[in-house]
């Protein structure tokens, strides 16, 4: 879960930092539930993407997998996060 708000901060962070013309964000949350509630799985991305008047551009893309699982009173939960950033300059 720190992980998770530390890469949301990141991601705002750069987002504020840039000075841009426009900027698009699109997010999608898959979750998939099995085993009466016992495995839980969910799928974030995250892309956010933007444009100056110069003709740059920039991008990137954050996906965040958590993993619930629930034993006998125990929960389990794992979370990957991957992160992607590109740029392209105009000369």
């Amino acid at each position: 879960m720190k992980k998770l708000i530390f890469v949301s901060l990141l991601a705002a962070a750069g987002m504020l930092a840039q000075n841009t013309e426009q900027s698009t964000t699109q997010s999608t949350t898959t979750t998939q539930t099995k085993n009466h509630g016992k495995k839980q799985k969910t799928d974030s991305t995250a892309t956010t993407t933007s444009n100056d008047a110069k003709g740059n551009s920039a991008s990137n893309t954050t996906n965040t997998t958590t993993k619930t699982k629930r034993h006998h009173g125990k929960t389990k939960e794992t979370t990957t996060t991957n992160s992607t950033s590109s740029e392209t300059k105009q000369r």
